[in-house]
């Protein structure tokens, strides 16, 4: 169950982080030569290779592999810059209305991550107060 929220959690971490990103995107759409940015996810596929690729190493004890933590990891997504297209003759390719259309679907995103959260901790509620209210 808290594997769960963590990932739940990692889920709304990233949504804080795209709205920021997006964001700056708009407040920069006047900025000549800016490029807008966007937040990707990592896929299953290139993580599983990641990892086999480079081994993290566990620490098991205290006085053992003093480069190694436990757990840990970095986050599976990534702020990228989109070099693709160019919708002004100045370099910007920040189209503002599109900005607008993903800032409310990362907001709906955002939205039923909490809900989810909310829903699991109310279980949780429910299951330590032996199903009394």
């Amino acid at each position: 169950m808290f594997k769960l929220v963590d990932q739940l959690g990692l889920g709304l971490n990233k949504a804080t982080l795209r709205h920021n990103v997006l964001s700056n995107n708009l407040a920069n759409f006047n900025t000549p030569g800016f490029k807008r940015s966007d937040v990707t996810m990592d896929t299953r596929f290139a993580r599983e290779m990641a990892r086999w690729q480079h081994p993290r190493l566990a620490r098991t004890n205290h006085r053992h592999l003093p480069g190694a933590s436990r757990g840990g990891g970095t986050a599976p997504f990534a702020v990228v810059q989109d070099n693709s297209v160019t919708m002004r003759n100045d370099g910007n390719n920040v189209d503002p209305d599109r900005e607008q259309v993903l800032l409310l679907e990362n907001q709906l995103y955002y939205e039923s991550l909490t809900d989810a959260v909310s829903r699991k901790l109310g279980q949780l509620r429910t299951v330590i107060g032996e199903g009394r209210r």
